[in-house]
């Protein structure tokens, strides 16, 4: 893997591992709770999961910055928060079938609706953070490819060469693509979720 790209996953992984970290207080506040009755239990739910969107929109955002400046895009200006919104979180993502707010409010209403009707709050709210993990990494993901794309697109690149990394994650469909170039407005979607392989830029040259 080129390092430019190499460095531009590898930054997004430290950022996983930063939000991981802090996830993992945010739900245990949850657990501690004193009282489940269930105002309190819809107000406390509520609360966790915008504080943790809150978080994870600052970060993927860096990510997109990242990902733009790695990829020497020539416009910074262009990553904005309202990029990121329109782009990344709002959009259907064809991976992860489903789009990031529409995801964040799904997530938080299973999880109250989960622990109103179980014994073990607990193993509810673990499963809840291993759920929203596992979302964020996969934005994590989603974000760097899409500001990476950006960043070809404004430097004038017309088509892109896919590499499949060779590892445990590789599919079928990832070392069919792998070496195959695309049009930059036509790069078909992940295949899977987890899914690294990469572009770089292509020409003829």
């Amino acid at each position: 893997m080129p390092l430019r790209v190499k460095a531009m996953y590898e930054y997004a992984d430290k950022i996983v591992s930063y939000l991981n970290g802090r996830f993992i207080e945010m739900f245990g506040k949850l657990k501690a709770l004193s009282s489940f009755d269930e105002l309190n239990l819809l107000q406390s739910v509520k609360e966790l999961y915008r504080e943790a969107d809150e978080l994870t929109r600052k970060m993927l955002y860096q990510i997109a910055v990242f990902a733009y400046e790695n990829a020497e895009g020539e416009d910074i200006s262009a990553i904005t928060e309202q990029w990121l919104l329109e782009v990344v979180l709002e959009a259907y993502d064809p991976t992860t079938k489903y789009s990031y707010v529409n995801e964040v409010e799904r997530k938080c209403s299973r999880l109250f609706e989960s622990m109103m009707s179980s014994d073990n709050k607990a193993k509810e709210v673990d499963t809840a953070l291993r759920y929203w993990s596992a979302m964020v990494t996969q934005y994590s993901i989603v974000t760097t490819d899409a500001a990476t794309l950006r960043a070809y697109t404004d430097s004038g690149i017309s088509e892109v060469m896919w590499v499949s990394v060779k590892d445990n994650r590789r599919c079928s469909v990832c070392k069919s693509r792998d070496g195959k170039i695309y049009p930059i407005e036509d790069v078909p979607p992940k295949p899977h979720i987890g899914c690294r392989c990469y572009l770089i830029p292509y020409s003829e040259e």
